[in-house]
């Protein structure tokens, strides 16, 4: 009975874990993983603890910390993007608007341009869990900027 308890829990756990993936977007799937990674770690440290390990888990610990930093420091990275929030009918129809959008200064020259919208273009384009519609805004700045 407890066998069969068990195996009607996994199946509904799973049945569960199946309708998350498919109504989940790509921000929450890397959410669940990341949280089930940091489950997965503490639980085996606390057995190594618990088990009279301690020294192996303050190890794997000690291993494992610059590879979290390095994590952090790129999550951190990819998460900046634009430093201007539009509303959905903003229309870049200035100069000064082109350029707040690529987050440049007055009287910056073509060069300065292209590599500021290559720079931003890559932290938001829709190809890589960026949006469409910044991607869009950065595409119209830099035609209004290099047409101007």
């Amino acid at each position: 009975m407890p066998y069969l308890l068990l195996v009607i829990g996994l199946l509904v756990g799973l049945y569960a874990l199946y309708r998350f993936f498919l109504n989940a977007d790509v921000h929450q799937v890397k959410a669940f993983f990341l949280l089930a990674m940091l489950v997965i770690l503490c639980t085996a440290l606390f057995t190594l603890a618990v088990t009279g390990r301690l020294p192996a888990a303050l190890a794997i610990m000690t291993a494992l910390a610059p590879l979290a930093a390095g994590w952090w420091k790129a999550q951190k990275e990819s998460d900046e993007g634009p430093d201007v929030f539009f509303t959905q009918d903003t229309e870049i129809s200035t100069r000064k608007k082109a350029l707040q959008v690529l987050g440049l200064d007055e009287g910056a020259k073509d060069d300065e341009i292209k590599h500021a919208y290559k720079k931003l273009m890559q932290k938001v384009h829709p190809d890589h869990e960026g949006s469409e519609w910044i991607a869009a805004k950065l595409n119209e700045a830099r035609d209004f900027l290099l047409n101007d």
